[in-house]
């Protein structure tokens, strides 16, 4: 399967990404610390268990940072 992550076409076996939660955890990201955007539609955490992926999406991820 072939997702389109911030713009960069990536490939992962279909079996490896039933959804969001599965894609955050194959990158290696903290959960809390990103916001992710899937098709043009901002999602909020409570529906990254409900939201599948399919062959094509769009995924944007944008890390949260703190600073002064």
């Amino acid at each position: 399967m072939t997702l389109h992550i911030n713009g960069a076409p990536r490939t992962f076996e279909p079996t490896a990404l039933a959804g969001v939660p599965d894609l955050v955890i194959r990158l290696g990201l903290e959960p809390s610390m990103i916001l992710i955007e899937h098709n043009g539609c901002a999602l909020r955490r409570s529906e990254w268990d409900t939201t599948p992926l399919a062959e094509g999406d769009r995924i944007e991820i944008l890390q949260v940072a703190a600073g002064g």
